[in-house]
């Protein structure tokens, strides 16, 4: 049976993706800080998924060592790691450069050291098995729907930028959030190459707007309020973009690597085909 190793999934997006994957039959390993773990894993449990439930930080090394021991000891194996755990902050210019500075750390230390650390635990076993597959939760101010190629938005007219090409950046106070996952992609891009002869494939998921605590924290920080059920409504529905991740990663050996997989609000979720540079197995 194939295990997957999802971080940041008692809530949201990550325990979207753990029940997605669980029903596909993968035995779960699963990191969270949250309390809510625990309903997470015993619900998956009483559906007949494997869960190793880990309550821990991800930014702990000691962590994320003992929680690769124990996924490696529990079931042999490590085939997807799934790098989701994630924190915003918003960083206007004119912010106390104190401030700014600890909310640069602050995300540096979940959003980018956390995935290379936890990815450098989790190689060497991939390695050993000449098979494997890691993927990065980063961004869609990323890759847009306006960068690296300008889409056409026919059938996808909701899109905020269907009047003109998106950049590739966050709206508004986004500078270290908008760093912290641009180096995502710089871990996809040497990892895919360094990591291809050993059969282990690298990507990054470039997600917009899906139904998940990190939004919701989002909108009640940089609005003053919480989000209402109107915008909640509007983002994309959680399981059926963690469905479009088990897709990428049921590409198997032969699949994609290095490719920054766009889901983008407003337009159909759904796996696109590769990116003619970025995707290339060879």
């Amino acid at each position: 049976m194939p295990v997957a190793l999802v971080t940041g999934a008692a809530v949201g997006f990550g325990r979207g993706l753990a029940r997605v994957f669980g029903r596909a039959g993968h035995s779960l390993a699963l990191i969270d800080t949250r309390a809510e773990l625990d309903a997470t894993a015993d619900e998956l449990r009483r559906l007949g998924t494997e869960v190793l439930a880990v309550r821990g930080d991800v930014t702990d090394d000691t962590t994320l060592r003992s929680l690769v021991e124990q996924t490696i000891r529990t079931y042999g194996t490590i085939d997807v790691l799934i790098n989701n755990a994630g924190q915003v902050r918003f960083t206007p210019i004119d912010a106390p450069i104190d401030t700014a500075i600890t909310h640069l750390e602050e995300l540096w230390r979940v959003n980018t050291r956390a995935p290379y650390v936890l990815g450098r635990l989790v190689i060497p076993h991939m390695i050993e098995a000449h098979s494997g597959h890691i993927i990065n939760i980063a961004t869609d101010h990323i890759h847009t729907c306006g960068f690296p190629d300008a889409l056409s938005h026919e059938g996808s007219e909701s899109c905020a930028w269907s009047g003109a090409p998106r950049r590739p950046l966050g709206p508004g106070p986004f500078d270290a959030y908008d760093a912290s996952k641009w180096a995502l992609n710089g871990l996809t891009q040497t990892w895919a190459h360094e990591l291809r002869k050993h059969g282990i494939r690298v990507n990054n998921i470039c997600l917009g707007a899906t139904d998940s605590e990190m939004m919701r924290e989002a909108v009640l920080v940089g609005r003053g309020r919480p989000a209402t059920q109107q915008e909640i409504d509007s983002w994309m529905p959680t399981e059926a973009v963690a469905d479009v991740v088990l897709q990428l990663h049921a590409e198997g050996s032969n699949g994609r690597s290095g490719d920054n997989v766009g889901i983008w609000l407003g337009h159909p979720i759904v796996l696109p085909p590769p990116h003619p540079v970025l995707g290339r197995r060879g």
